[in-house]
């Protein structure tokens, strides 16, 4: 599998809206990556109606309900707006804030999977003042996103999260494998979002307890009894952190399970990570079926002589 180093953001930004896009600037709440913690922060948030809270990624819904798996009524939140000493575009107030800082952490998601070879899709409403688990959630009946805050006492809001963002959009990627491999694909989406953010503990930082023992960690050691997913999602997570490339893994992780939505027959871990195996040469084919091998408790892996 050749590798192509492009800048994430020029990558992703040309393959969502095309060289003639221009990007809107932002000020948003959001995490900052290298303090770790929520503070206010700029972003370009190419194709947006700000006001609206709406653009490629979804639009915001307020008062909407679901019935039956349908979304009905709503309407966009219409938020006022400033302009900050930075040039960029605020909301004037602490709730249109906080939508806009979870329409960009969704917009930052799909860019991620853009540039990692996922499908390009419609945007998706995004449900606000609905009763849902705290955070950005994935609903597949509905094609839609729910929008809740909290939860509380979590360092992170959940909607705030890069990696248990990118893991809902990657939900949405991945119906066609959740249709016939359900396991598979929360797996690779577990590992998306972990490759996302660069740590495998993400969920931990939003998580009301802050997950001390690990259990919410892709890296932890597994009993040889753990669910399909796990060892999948612990195995890709493995790979990548050894090749120090999480985006290069992610490209490899997505390719592999289009091939098994398409042939689901060849779906498990041990296929999974076959087919991810095989689209690597020499001494990189080598070091990933080595990690393989040494998370898997059981089982041969076909790409791996």
């Amino acid at each position: 599998m050749k590798r192509v180093f492009l800048p994430l953001s020029i990558a992703a930004l040309v393959a969502a809206c095309g060289p003639a896009a221009v990007p809107t600037r932002v000020q948003v709440p959001g995490l900052d990556r290298l303090s770790g913690e929520v503070s206010v922060i700029d972003v370009d948030l190419p194709g947006a109606d700000v006001a609206s809270v709406r653009g490629p990624a979804g639009w915001v819904l307020v008062g909407a309900t679901l019935d039956s798996g349908r979304v009905v009524g709503g309407s966009s939140p219409e938020c006022a707006l400033r302009r900050t000493v930075t040039g960029a575009i605020a909301a004037q107030t602490t709730r249109c804030a906080s939508l806009l800082g979870a329409y960009a952490a969704l917009e930052r998601a799909r860019q991620f999977l853009l540039a990692t070879g996922a499908e390009a899709l419609p945007a998706a409403p995004l449900l606000g003042d609905v009763d849902a688990p705290a955070g950005l959630r994935y609903l597949p009946e509905a094609d839609a996103y729910t929008l809740a805050p909290g939860p509380a006492g979590a360092r992170v809001p959940a909607a705030l999260n890069p990696g248990a963002v990118v893991r809902e959009a990657a939900r949405r990627q991945l119906q066609s494998l959740a249709a016939v491999r359900p396991d598979d694909a929360e797996a690779v989406a577990t590992f998306l979002g972990a490759a996302a953010a660069s740590d495998p503990g993400y969920l931990a930082a939003s998580d009301v307890g802050g997950d001390p023992t690990g259990r919410l960690d892709l890296s932890r050691p597994l009993p040889s009894a753990s669910a399909h997913s796990d060892v999948l999602a612990g195995a890709l997570w493995a790979w990548a952190d050894a090749l120090g490339d999480p985006a290069f893994a992610a490209k490899a992780a997505i390719s592999a399970a289009r091939a098994v939505s398409q042939r689901p027959e060849r779906g498990g871990p041990l296929a999974l990570l076959s087919l991810v195996a095989g689209q690597l040469d020499g001494a990189e084919r080598d070091q990933a079926c080595a990690v393989f091998r040494a998370r898997l408790s059981s089982g041969e892996i076909e790409a791996c002589p």
